[in-house]
C-alpha cells in the first residue's frame, strides 16, 4: 500500500480557473455536456488503508453520466442524457445490475439524492420558475413539488431531513446559504465558494463545503448550523475539488487519478496517496461517492 504525504510543494495555488471537466457548475453548464462514465469498485479498508477492487461501468452509455449518489436501499442514483436531449435522474440497482429511468419531465433534472428512508427523491431542477432550484419527489406517489423555500438558483445542494437543515451553492452569488426548513429561516454563510456539492459530515448535523480564500487557498470547511460557526478541515491543492466522507470521518478525493485520503484524527500526517487509478482509467476522474456502509465508492471518469 502506497502512503504518500501530499505537501504544498507540489501543487500551486492561484487565481481561480473553471475546469469544465472538473467544476460542477461549469460541466453541467457547457454545450455539450461531457462524455463520461460511472464505475463501481469495492472500497477495501483495514489499518493499512484503504483499496479498490472489482471494478466495473455501472453507467456504460454514451454521453453523460455523472453526479452518484448511494440511497439506503442498495442502489446508485445518478444524472444521465440517455434521449440526446436533456438530462433525467436514473437509478442503478446493485443486486441485479439493472438501470431504471425515474424522471421524465420537460425539464433538467441534475443532483439526485434521498432521505434517510429513501422515500423522497431530491433534485435540482433546471427550466422552471424559479429558474434551477430544489424540487422533490415523493418516491410512491410520483408527485412532484417545491424542496426548499428560497429564489436564490440553487447549484448544489444538501438537506438534512431530520433536522431541515439545507446548505446549498447559490450559482449565480457564488455563496454558500443556509435554510432551515422547519423554521423557514435563513442565512448567509460565506462568499467566494466554489461550485462544489455540500455534504453532511458523518456522525454529526454539521455540513461541508468548499472555499476559496482571500489569499487564494482552497480548503473544504464546516459549518455548525447550531452556532453557525466555519471551520477550516483541509486544504485542496490541485484542481479538482470533489470529495466523499467515509462513515469513519476519512475524507477521499482524487486529484490527476492519484486517490487521496485525510484522515480523521490525523491532520498533521497530509493528504496521503490511497492508490494510483491511471491503469484503471483512460480519462480523469472527477467526482466520486462512498457508499453509507464504506464498503464500495463510485468514482466519475471524465473521458
Amino acid at each position: 500500500m502506497m502512503k504518500k504525504s501530499m505537501s504544498l510543494s507540489l501543487f500551486v495555488t492561484g487565481l481561480f480557473i473553471c475546469n469544465p471537466a472538473l467544476s460542477e457548475d461549469e460541466e453541467e453548464k457547457q454545450a455539450p455536456l461531457p462524455d463520461n462514465e460511472i464505475h463501481l469498485f469495492e472500497l477495501n479498508h483495514d489499518q493499512d488503508g484503504y483499496s479498490l477492487t472489482a471494478g466495473k461501468n455501472i453507467s456504460n452509455s454514451p454521453g453523460y453520466d455523472n453526479q452518484p449518489f448511494f440511497t439506503p436501499d442498495n442502489t446508485i442514483l445518478f444524472a444521465s442524457i440517455r434521449d440526446g436531449k436533456q438530462t433525467d435522474i436514473y437509478e442503478y440497482i446493485l443486486k441485479t445490475g439493472k438501470t431504471r429511468q425515474i424522471t421524465d419531465t420537460e425539464f433538467m433534472e441534475y443532483s439526485p439524492k434521498t432521505s434517510a428512508n429513501n422515500d423522497i427523491l431530491t433534485f435540482v431542477r433546471d427550466g422552471e420558475n424559479p429558474d434551477q432550484s430544489v424540487w422533490k419527489m415523493d418516491r410512491k406517489s410520483g408527485e412532484y413539488s417545491w424542496a426548499i423555500n428560497s429564489k436564490e438558483p440553487v447549484g448544489y445542494y444538501h438537506i438534512n431531513h431530520k433536522t431541515g437543515d439545507v446548505l446549498f451553492w447559490s450559482r449565480y452569488g457564488w455563496s454558500v446559504q443556509y435554510l432551515n426548513l422547519k423554521r423557514d429561516e435563513g442565512r448567509f454563510v460565506m462568499g467566494n465558494a466554489i461550485p462544489s456539492t455540500p455534504k453532511l459530515i458523518p456522525g454529526s448535523n454539521k455540513f461541508s463545503f468548499v472555499h476559496r480564500q482571500t489569499n487564494s487557498e482552497v480548503w473544504i470547511k464546516s459549518f455548525n448550523p447550531e452556532d453557525f460557526s466555519v471551520t477550516p478541515l483541509a486544504p485542496v491543492y490541485g484542481v479538482n475539488h470533489d470529495y466523499a466522507w467515509a462513515p469513519n470521518g476519512d475524507i477521499l478525493r482524487a486529484e490527476e487519478n492519484i486517490l487521496l485520503v485525510w484522515r480523521a484524527g490525523q491532520e498533521n500526517s497530509g493528504w496521503e496517496t490511497v492508490q494510483d487509478l491511471t491503469s484503471l482509467f483512460k480519462g480523469k476522474v472527477s467526482r466520486l461517492a462512498i457508499s453509507p456502509d464504506g464498503k464500495k465508492i463510485a468514482l466519475v471518469e471524465n473521458k
